[in-house]
């Protein structure tokens, strides 16, 4: 594929994205993505993931942080890989072997992965209630939700992570 095309193809992705938004915007997120990270459930906007992609191995990264557990080549483009629980200090990081990646949208300006424990879809949001946020909740847990078989979801934004600046030194 020529420099132009790849070049095309990121301009009409920018576009399909921003469009999106917008219509996600007028008319309300009407579901989110979610996830499984240290035995917890979580949230995210479709909006803030690239995609969900399963890789065989990450390639370890000597001096950097537990939660830092490797990187990831996906398509020609390479990754940070951050296992989520392990990060928010709910969990140790999962064991080595294959893993599942919620790819940070490019328009962050990070090639950042979160590894997770699988994806469980989409959920409604007209099947949840809103919760208030714990004080010891993270800025980057933008809200709390609750099922009426009372599982609790936290939502993440992945905007807000990528640019917490724990989360930006990886080195130990």
């Amino acid at each position: 594929m020529s420099v132009e095309a790849r070049e095309s193809l990121r301009d009409f992705q920018s576009r399909l994205a921003e469009r999106l938004e917008a219509a996600q915007a007028a008319s309300g997120a009407t579901s989110k993505l979610g996830f499984l990270a240290g035995g917890r459930q979580w949230l995210v906007n479709l909006d803030q993931v690239n995609e969900v992609v399963t890789v065989r191995q990450l390639t370890s990264v000597p001096w950097s942080q537990k939660w830092f557990v490797g990187v990831a080549a996906v398509r020609g483009v390479v990754y940070g890989c951050v296992d989520l629980a392990a990060f928010a200090g709910v969990a140790m990081p999962l064991p080595k072997g294959e893993s599942r990646l919620l790819l940070a949208h490019p328009r962050f300006g990070v090639n950042s992965a979160l590894r997770v424990e699988r994806a469980l879809g989409l959920r409604p949001l007209k099947e949840l209630a809103p919760e208030p946020l714990a004080a010891a909740d993270p800025a980057w847990v933008v809200a709390r939700w609750r099922t009426g078989g009372s599982e609790v979801w936290a939502e993440i934004s992945v905007e807000k992570l990528v640019n917490t600046p724990a989360f930006l030194e990886a080195g130990t």
